[in-house]
């Protein structure tokens, strides 16, 4: 498992000082039509400490962020009906700015999932723990 120091920190003592517990751990949505990748980002994530909810198009999305809050939500670009950047234009009018949005694609989406209110881009294929350090604020290798 990795560890930095914000991890350590949050592990130790969490957003309100106190004990943490795995439970306090981020709170993960995949949304990913592909449930071989969504597997691997669930045992991947799942294995750093992070809870992890997948679903497969923004429809499933949307029902679960009526019913549960997320910190991070990464999404896919391809979908039937409504593409990525659509989907994470309308989750920005309804979560709150701290809600953390990364979109992964296949394609050089990177500016578009950007300007439509991603915070962070990551080009397919990557390494799984690759999302891990995103979210630690690790370096990522170069």
């Amino acid at each position: 498992m990795l560890l930095t120091v914000q991890r350590i920190t949050r592990y130790l003592f969490g957003s309100e000082g106190g004990l943490v517990t795995f439970q306090d751990m981020y709170k993960i949505l995949v949304i990913d039509e592909d449930r071989e990748i969504g597997n691997l980002l669930q045992y991947a994530l799942g294995s750093q400490g992070y809870e992890i909810v997948l679903c497969a198009d923004p429809q499933e999305a949307f029902l679960l962020l009526s019913q549960e809050k997320f910190d991070y939500i990464i999404t896919e670009y391809r979908f039937p009906g409504m593409n990525g950047l659509e989907f994470v234009r309308q989750l920005r009018q309804q979560l709150p700015p701290l809600t953390v949005i990364i979109g992964v694609s296949t394609q050089d989406l990177g500016r578009e999932f950007l300007e439509g209110g991603a915070n962070d881009f990551l080009r397919k294929p990557f390494i799984p723990y690759t999302i891990a350090m995103m979210i630690d604020g690790s370096d990522l290798p170069s």
